[in-house]
């Protein structure tokens, strides 16, 4: 007979092992005293925010009031049990030396009690509504100042900060943070006013009640201030890591969306799915640490209520059978109790539950510490020239997105008044980038450039931009018609100066194929039009904008030859008798200019137009008419 089988107990499941593994790392990472998670605010930070609230300041006296004769009204209404049950009941004589005495008098009769409960209680109904009107107009009115202030704000920006961040973390930053500010305003700050002042009131009769009683109500406060302690810097930093990681979210999302056709056409579904859910898995995370942290906390302040509770019964009982105190106030008390609890809970939570409202408070108070450009808002400075004449100076200019790779180095040249200059080089030479410097996009590190004899540092951003317009081949155009399109560059134009534009630009006769005519909704980033039509709407802008310098980025590059033919024609009209700086690899524009700058290892060599042939095939080479070939 052989051996019976070796019975082994049951092992673990390696996977449930590693399971139970990472929940015990998770909680003691959620536990762990946190590393500073941005930066503290402070009291000249809460005064900032304070500024939005001074327009609407009367409306938020009316609902101070309101909330503290609801409060008040409210805070009476458990009296009504002392009286029902010591006078009306057992028909007790109120004591002359108490407090409450004229009242416990005059409410003796059942009658006047109720007829006084009736009007009670028609009062806080009424003023319960005026209290709720008054404080949704405040939490609007405030959330409507502060959105408006951080929009105009974050507009003065550089253009090198919205070129450097995604637009979904942009995004971001200007709606999640402000709705959880305006959702503590809403449902935070007036509960906890109208706590306060509910334990304030409160306080005061239950001391009028039972004066020994109070202090053991009193004795538990270090109890819920030891709790606050312990989880306000914890929330604080896994609501911080939250938002963040919520903006990143945001931000592969919108990259996604906005790139859909690449995506699509490269069938990497899959691979973004993936991407974007790990980004979401560090979201869900941080927002279950958050969770913990929150569930944590109130449950040690409900287990200090408890026992605050259980401690009023057992003095409340004994005082009453050593014929200390009546039955009615013990009642009265313990229903105050019973509802002054979990208001003491609430108004000890408030430094807790406030930690997403003040960590969204410093996130936003970064953005409005964060400088726009000089002279783009109202009153901050900046030179506003008169009438422009269009000389642009590049004088030593060096620049580069990082020190070690210059884009430009040593830039010198000059565009004379009324003249057309192309700009050349192979892709990535720094064309582009000379544009943007022309409109202050970017700043040199070395060198200036001025307009006119003015360094562009000390000219208004707006009103240097004022007089550019630019056709650029990021073509963008809203989600509007087209005719709103042509229109931007222009608000005030009429409907016939808009079509004289579009004539000119070659595309009006394309619009009025459409059903809807100049009505046509674009779509998204102009969709609904042909790459080549986005182009010509965008060149019907610079039209109408009749601006003193002109800068062309590419501005046939979306065009077939007959079109570019017209249009050609039509650039011969729109450069006249103003300053164009023409960015093109097209050779047959280059008969439009007086000459041509070569950008070829971030030195510009200039050289007229009249001489220089782009030779196809051959990168940024130009040949001269005496047969050399100039790098």
């Amino acid at each position: 007979m052989g051996l019976a089988p070796e019975i082994r107990p049951p092992q673990p499941d390696p996977t449930m092992r590693d399971y139970y593994r990472r929940t015990i790392a998770f909680a003691r990472d959620t536990m762990r005293q946190p590393v500073k998670a941005g930066r503290d605010l402070h009291f000249s930070d809460l005064a900032f925010f304070l500024r939005f609230a001074r327009p609407i300041w009367r409306v938020g006296v009316l609902a101070l009031i309101a909330t503290a004769l609801v409060s008040a009204a409210k805070t009476v209404l458990p009296l009504s049990i002392k009286f029902f049950i010591d006078n009306v009941l057992l028909g007790e004589t109120p004591d002359p030396g108490s407090l409450l005495a004229g009242a416990g008098g005059l409410l003796s009769s059942l009658n006047t009690l109720i007829l006084a409960l009736l009007v009670l209680g028609i009062f806080t109904g009424g003023m319960d509504l005026i209290r709720n009107y008054w404080t949704a107009r405040f939490r609007e009115d405030y959330a409507f100042n502060l959105q408006t202030a951080l929009f105009e704000h974050v507009l003065s920006f550089p253009l090198s900060y919205f070129k450097s961040q995604q637009t979904g973390y942009i995004l971001s930053r200007l709606s999640d943070d402000v709705q959880i500010l305006q959702y503590t305003i809403s449902q935070y700050l007036p509960q906890i006013v109208a706590n306060a002042l509910y334990v304030i009131f409160a306080f005061a009769i239950l001391c009028t009640l039972n004066l020994r009683l109070t202090f053991v109500v009193v004795a538990f406060i270090p109890l819920y201030l030891l709790v606050n302690a312990v989880f306000i810097r914890r929330i604080r930093a896994a609501t911080y890591r939250e938002r963040e990681r919520q903006a990143y979210v945001s931000r592969d999302l919108a990259e996604v969306i906005t790139g859909i056709e690449t995506v699509k056409s490269h069938a990497a579904e899959d691979r973004e799915v993936h991407k974007v859910s790990r980004t979401l898995r560090d979201m869900v995370d941080a927002r279950i640490r958050n969770t913990m942290l929150s569930a944590a906390s109130e449950y040690f302040r409900i287990g200090t209520m408890s026992l605050m509770l259980i401690a009023v019964f057992w003095f409340g009982g004994n005082e009453v059978l050593a014929g200390a105190m009546t039955i009615g106030d013990f009642v009265a008390f313990a229903v105050y109790i019973v509802t002054f609890a979990p208001t003491v809970n609430t108004f000890f939570a408030f430094p807790v539950v406030m930690q997403p409202a003040l960590t969204s408070a410093a996130r936003l108070r970064d953005l409005f510490a964060m400088h726009g450009e000089p002279g783009a808002a109202p009153g901050t400075g900046g030179t506003l020239p008169g009438a422009v004449q269009g000389r642009i100076e590049f004088s030593g200019v060096w620049f580069g997105y990082s020190r070690e790779n210059p884009v430009l180095r040593d830039a010198n040249f000059v565009v004379r008044p009324g003249e057309v200059v192309a700009v050349v080089g192979r892709t990535g030479a720094g064309k582009t980038t000379l544009v943007n410097l022309i409109l202050r996009a970017f700043v040199p590190q070395e060198g200036t450039i001025a307009l006119d004899g003015r360094d562009l540092a000390s000219l208004d951003p707006r009103w240097l931009r004022r007089q550019v317009s630019i056709v650029s081949q990021d073509l963008f155009l809203f989600h509007t018609t087209i005719e709103d399109n042509i229109r931007y560059s222009r608000p005030g134009a009429t409907f016939e100066e808009v079509a004289e534009a579009a004539r000119k630009a070659q595309i009006h006769d394309d619009i009025m194929r459409f059903p809807e005519g100049y009505q046509t909704v674009v779509g998204e980033r102009g969709t609904q039009v042909s790459v080549g039509q986005r182009q010509r709407i965008a060149i019907a802008r610079a039209f109408l904008k009749d601006a003193p310098i002109l800068i062309l980025d590419e501005p046939t590059s979306a065009l077939d030859m007959q079109t570019e033919a017209q249009i050609r024609q039509t650039l011969r009209v729109l450069v006249r008798n103003r300053t164009t700086i023409l960015v093109s690899h097209r050779p047959s524009l280059l008969d439009l200019t007086n000459r041509v700058l070569s950008i070829e290892d971030g030195r510009v060599q200039e050289f007229r137009g009249a001489d220089v042939t782009i030779i196809p095939g051959t990168g940024c080479r130009y040949h001269t008419p005496g047969g050399s070939v100039v790098p």
